[in-house]
């Protein structure tokens, strides 16, 4: 089930009242300049809120926009097209920096608009409207318009939400860019002078059984850095994805048989179901990478073995991949911190794994979310859109 799916199952919201909402449409209409006008009044009467724009032709802009917002409410279809479109403007709300309280109290003031036009100046209008179904016309009304308003404010909230995760992945990104850029320098020479000092050794004849332990320890701990630094550095390059038909049963089985020897060492069994033959076109290689460290992080939460159940499943509009175990979970906080960078709860962990994994997921327009609880496991779960979609 993909995110717009989601808000809507969640909230309730019905084909009946997709329908309720088209035939209301004429009655609503003819108030919308009205509503457009309380709106922006209200968020201009205000200083902090009035501050963020820039001048009348902005204003102009953004009441054409809600003009627009307020037909499609009333006219759908609510499809994925109409998501799309409710998240280009919530962006475009978060991009101007109107504060969340300014612009979650206008929706209300929108809301509260409509229904005091349903239910006062129009209400007559209402049993011509739903003549004929079950429940009071003024309850039928109000139950639509409230439910697609829910799932509109759901959306506005959404859009602060990846705003806010968006920035707070970025703060570390580019502070360790920065870190690994100037370290990537005294590392190589760490390096060329380690092996000058441990040809200087041999040549004196010193006992190897002295030095030789030191200088491994040495270049083990310098090669691990070096590939941290290379994985930060990688981290920050935008993902290039080249997408080919990728055959996900076979794929499952391929990391399956590759990781045989990791499986059977830890006594952990993986299992693999899917809906019939599922195709989809993404970038192989990087969507190996994603996998691999989800099955690198579950079989090290396996500890006293267990099994690994991949499920694959073909939904409208993209395939949704559920990878879940049955070790002893994470606390549920801990999904909020699980994807930032350099955040790990392993000993000899970076912290670099599933960051990396996330970019690669919305890197194909898709998204990665974990639920987990103590003691039931966790399940990772990818979504990915039809490209064509």
């Amino acid at each position: 089930m993909n995110l717009f799916d989601e808000i809507k199952s969640y909230v309730g919201f019905t084909e009946a009242d997709a329908q309720r909402l088209q035939q209301l449409r004429p009655v609503v209409e003819p108030y919308f300049e009205s509503v457009v006008e309380g709106f922006y009044d209200r968020l201009m009467a205000n200083p902090r809120a009035r501050g963020v724009f820039v001048g009348p032709e902005q204003i102009a802009r953004l009441r054409q926009t809600l003009l627009q917002w307020l037909r499609e409410v009333f006219s759908g279809p609510y499809d994925q097209a109409y998501f799309k479109r409710r998240d280009r403007i919530g962006r475009v709300h978060v991009e101007v920096g109107l504060l969340p309280q300014f612009m979650f109290g206008a929706m209300n003031l929108i809301r509260n608009q409509i229904v005091e036009i349903l239910l006062g100046d129009e209400r007559h209008r209402l049993q011509e409207v739903f003549d004929g179904q079950d429940g009071t016309p003024e309850r039928l009304a109000t139950a639509s318009v409230d439910r697609i308003l829910d799932i509109e404010l759901t959306l506005m909230v959404q859009s602060y939400w990846d705003e806010m995760m968006k920035q707070k992945l970025e703060i570390p990104a580019a502070l360790a860019t920065g870190l690994a850029h100037e370290v990537r320098n005294p590392l190589n020479s760490i390096g060329l002078q380690m092996t000058l000092l441990e040809r200087k050794l041999r040549g004196a004849q010193v006992d190897s059984d002295v030095y030789e332990p030191v200088l491994e320890a040495v270049q083990t701990e310098l090669r691990r850095i070096k590939e941290m630094n290379t994985e930060i550095l990688d981290f920050a390059k935008p993902v290039a994805v080249e997408r080919t038909p990728v055959d996900l049963l076979d794929f499952f089985e391929e990391l399956r048989r590759s990781h045989k020897l990791t499986l059977d060492a830890g006594g952990v069994e993986m299992e693999i179901e899917t809906n019939g033959d599922v195709v989809f076109d993404c970038d192989r290689n990087r969507m190996t990478q994603v996998f691999v460290n989800l099955l690198t992080n579950a079989v090290e939460a396996l500890e006293n073995g267990g099994t690994i159940r991949v499920v694959v499943e073909q939904k409208e509009g993209g395939v949704v991949v559920e990878f879940s175990d049955d070790g002893e979970g994470m606390p549920p906080t801990m999904k909020y911190q699980i994807f930032d960078l350099f955040h790990t709860t392993k000993a000899a962990g970076t912290g670099i794994g599933l960051a990396i994994a996330r970019k690669i997921v919305e890197a194909h327009d898709g998204s990665i979310d974990v639920l987990s609880r103590p003691g039931e496991g966790a399940t990772f779960t990818v979504y990915l859109p039809d490209p064509i979609e």
